[in-house]
């Protein structure tokens, strides 16, 4: 398993297969096929080559007969030191996830990441690529203590995961903050174990809130906290703090050209994290689920150029063979040879009765489904409106 792969990426989220395009400009389109969670430059880490030496299984101590895990209250200022305040409040809530897959020649270290311990329980909050398909997990904590965890949970299209693992003595919890709360400029800190350096601080801010990002693959990802805090191999499934100590957002991935950081670092948001905890600690497998279509966002210049009847949408330019759309007959369009926009195709105005304008919205309206769902596409088809239903499905194992 990869915890980073470059520019690229790894790993699932409610999606569509749709593309997405940010204003035709020039004759140039970018076509992409949606769908959540995109494999992306995921920030994880794997591969013996690079951290044989830091995954090699170590000694693990008795456990202590008594646990009490150490709360943390939102008590931190703004001092001038504000990194060195968020650690020595929750630095030690931090862990390490070591994956290992059990094989002929015995238990083998595949990958790594960060966690961060979220309540008394022993509840650890990661990423989803990081345990994904492995046959073992452990945990290394801020003592050096190893233990053994479990994992109860995964949500492969938001890449996130919960396990499970007894706490070693004085382990404080850090608490999950507003993720709505965040604005751009707002100081975040990342503490993770890059390249297997654990306890790593890096200090910057928020770059952007509520970012949809596509690496390449297929997948879109929404609702994304960017920040261009240093996150490398390693951090995957660490947490991004505020200054107050709480956690407001999961890393997740990067988008680099060189395997490491260039200040362009994306983590999944707390609010996401809190809602779906209780379905992950109950075991829920999610996967996202897939429509199957390529598209664009209509704007007025498109809607003149193709004589459509409305001036918002998305128009579908291709439908995947055999996907969810292609079942429902929904209609793709036309390549007329210029390398101009394929004409015809039907026009996606709203689903389940609420509009949609751009391909965002679509790709936002569909991540909030699970596969076997059905959803109804109001669609704009030779200028009259019509409904059409969908069951949607998983995303394939490969992107069409």
């Amino acid at each position: 398993m990869s915890d980073l792969d470059p520019k690229v990426s790894e790993q699932p989220e409610e999606g569509v297969s749709v593309s997405q395009h940010r204003q035709r400009r020039s004759g140039l389109l970018a076509l992409v096929v949606i769908g959540l969670l995109l494999s992306v430059f995921v920030v994880g880490f794997a591969g013996a080559a690079l951290g044989t030496w830091w995954l090699a299984p170590e000694p693990t101590r008795a456990p202590a007969s008594a646990v009490t895990a150490r709360p943390v209250a939102n008590q931190i200022t703004a001092p001038g030191n504000v990194a060195g305040a968020v650690y020595d409040a929750v630095g030690d809530a931090v862990v390490e996830i070591i994956a290992s897959a059990g094989g002929r020649r015995g238990v083998t270290p595949v990958g790594a990441g960060s966690g961060v311990v979220i309540d008394q329980r022993g509840l650890v909050l990661t990423a989803a690529h990081v345990v994904e398909g492995v046959d073992n997990v452990r945990v290394r904590f801020s003592n050096g203590e190893v233990r053994q965890a479990k994992v109860l949970g995964t949500d492969s299209g938001n890449d996130l995961a919960v396990l499970q693992v007894e706490l070693p003595q004085g382990i404080p919890v850090a608490p999950l903050g507003d993720s709505d709360q965040v604005r751009v400029g707002d100081i975040v800190i990342a503490i993770g174990s890059p390249f297997g350096l654990e306890g790593t601080v890096t200090q910057g801010i928020i770059s952007a809130v509520d970012r949809t990002w596509q690496p390449g693959d297929g997948r879109t990802r929404t609702g994304l906290l960017q920040t261009d805090a240093p996150i490398n191999p390693g951090n995957s499934g660490g947490p991004l703090f505020n200054v107050h100590g709480e956690v407001i957002g999961i890393t997740t991935m990067i988008e680099s050209p060189i395997r490491g950081s260039v200040g362009i670092g994306f983590a999944v948001p707390s609010n996401t994290a809190s809602r779906l905890l209780p379905q992950l600690e109950a075991g829920a497998r999610l996967q996202p689920a897939w429509l199957g279509i390529s598209g664009v966002t209509v704007d007025a210049t498109l809607a003149q150029e193709q004589g459509l009847s409305v001036d918002k949408g998305v128009l579908v330019i291709q439908v995947v063979p055999g996907s969810p759309a292609d079942q429902a007959g929904l209609r793709g369009g036309r390549d007329t040879g210029d390398g101009s926009v394929p004409r015809g195709g039907d026009v996606i105005v709203a689903i389940d009765g609420t509009p949609v304008e751009t391909m965002d919205q679509l790709v936002e309206q569909i991540s909030r489904h699970s596969p076997g769902d059905t959803v109804h596409l109001t669609v704009v088809r030779g200028g009259q409106r019509q409904e059409v239903t969908v069951t949607l499905e998983s995303w394939p194992a490969q992107a069409p």
